[in-house]
């Protein structure tokens, strides 16, 4: 199974989220299973650390420090199942850009069920935890 990384980046109470400009089945999203979250496949032996700074830098062009683990489950999609793997972020550069992404917002954790409902169990992870 193909493993998927997300970079949970926290600033005042609030995560980073985006809206995909691809693959076309999730283009222009906030809501897709993982689109919203900055992040992307794991490449071979790639660890997922590696793989999560690799992808911030692609699609946002910010230099980041993979943390801890936030969540992890199964993801069915149209192409196939993933895992996917949600880690804390600690930005280390300038501002992110939304190199691959349509716009990038800055939303409360309590707020995602209700803008971005397919990431309710990550949203709840993210509220249990207090941040």
């Amino acid at each position: 199974m193909r493993t998927v990384v997300a970079g949970i980046l926290e600033r005042d109470g609030k995560v980073l989220v985006g809206a995909r400009s691809a693959p076309a089945w999730a283009a222009g999203f906030w809501a897709c299973s993982y689109g919203h979250w900055p992040g992307g496949r794991v490449e071979g032996e790639e660890a997922l650390e590696g793989a999560l700074v690799r992808e911030w830098r692609e699609e946002l062009g910010a230099e980041v420090e993979a943390g801890e683990e936030v969540y992890r489950s199964r993801l069915d999609t149209p192409i196939g199942p993933f895992a996917l793997v949600a880690l804390r972020l600690r930005l280390l550069s300038d501002e992110p850009r939304p190199l691959e992404h349509r716009a990038l917002a800055w939303v409360a954790p309590a707020d995602l069920t209700r803008r971005l409902p397919s990431n309710a169990p990550i949203a709840a992870a993210l509220v249990a935890t207090g941040d």
